[in-house]
């Protein structure tokens, strides 16, 4: 049988607003009487309703990201894993949960946000991948709902943490070119999602830097849409010399397709990718990758959006941004390097 705050009450033999004011932390209640109604909590493995404490807060304590991802690839993405992982590692140690949604457009995407915050189903949100004028941004500004951008707002000055992707992509793409590869092409996630615009500025800056042509080749996120895209590059006798990836399992796909059509990775063909993930340790030689330091973003976009629900007046926007590193692998390779 459940104990409630009225067994509590009347073990401890105080009111039933004593005891709310001990689970509120009040300072008010007398120290003897606080240690006797927590002592009375702890042998009777008392647990306060979370529904009635977030009525009387008017807080759920959850906060919200919503992931736009086809179903399969959002299953086996390794970055939506350490994501949700790295959040609810920085959630532990603080009263906050994660609620979780994947969208499958950027209109499902929109009215799962709107439906959180006409339902104030969240105390506040994450949102990653932001577009070119994302109507998210402009839906929560207006409503004045306490979010984070972890990515690259672009247009107007809102709470953000990022890396400077422009700096990354720029990284990779001189790494490959001191590599001694001239023809690289750029596959990367959809046009207007910020990040991949960013990495594509930054791709285009190193390629021009060296009088070498930019070729952009864009797909939608996951292992098959690059697997498919990269078979295009394949069939139509149009693959380069090494092709820098949007992210670690994209460019997995392409591995797939090269190897499917006879090429070597690296010798035939040298890759480099984004996140540094696990991933990157599984292929032979291993997967070339920036690592991005998800887990520093996370804390930091956390940290800000808990300070953003909790704060009791208007808090400056501000933009936190991570540094990242390129790892060098086996993958980037000419095949004249090769042992």
């Amino acid at each position: 049988m459940r104990v409630t705050q009225q067994d509590i009450a009347r073990i401890a033999a105080v009111s039933q607003a004593t005891v709310s004011r001990v689970l509120a932390g009040d300072t008010r209640v007398e120290p003897e009487t606080r240690d006797r109604v927590l002592g009375v909590m702890e042998r009777s493995n008392y647990r306060p309703d979370v529904r009635a404490q977030s009525l009387r807060k008017k807080r759920t304590e959850l906060i919200g990201i919503v992931l736009k991802r086809e179903r399969n690839d959002a299953a086996d993405d390794p970055f939506v894993s350490a994501l949700i992982t790295e959040i609810t590692q920085s959630l532990s140690s603080t009263q906050y949960h994660l609620c979780f949604d994947i969208a499958h457009s950027s209109d499902h995407q929109s009215h799962v946000y709107d439906e959180m915050l006409r339902s104030r189903r969240v105390d506040g949100l994450l949102l990653v991948e932001p577009e070119a004028d994302d109507p998210r941004l402009r839906m929560l500004d207006k409503d004045s709902f306490p979010f984070v951008v972890i990515g690259n707002p672009k247009v107007a000055a809102w709470h953000s943490v990022d890396n400077d992707n422009v700096l990354a992509a720029r990284m990779a793409a001189l790494h490959l070119i001191e590599e001694g590869h001239k023809e690289i092409v750029f596959l990367s996630g959809p046009r207007g999602v910020a990040v991949c615009e960013d990495r594509i500025t930054g791709y285009e800056m190193a390629m021009r830097e060296h009088n070498l042509v930019p070729r952009v080749v864009p797909s939608d996120f996951g292992h098959e849409a690059a697997y498919c895209r990269a078979m295009e590059l394949a069939d139509t006798l149009s693959m380069p010399e090494a092709i820098l990836a949007m992210d670690d399992f994209m460019a997995t796909g392409v591995i797939r397709a090269a190897t499917q059509v006879g090429l070597s990775v690296p010798g035939d063909l040298a890759m480099a990718s984004f996140n540094n993930s696990t991933i990157c340790q599984l292929i032979p030689t291993g997967l070339t990758s920036v690592n991005m330091n998800l887990s520093i973003l996370i804390q930091q976009a956390v940290r800000k959006l808990i300070h953003l629900i909790e704060a009791k007046e208007a808090v400056e926007p501000s933009r936190y941004v991570v540094p990242a590193e390129l790892i060098v692998r086996g993958s980037s390779r000419r095949r004249a390097h090769l042992s």
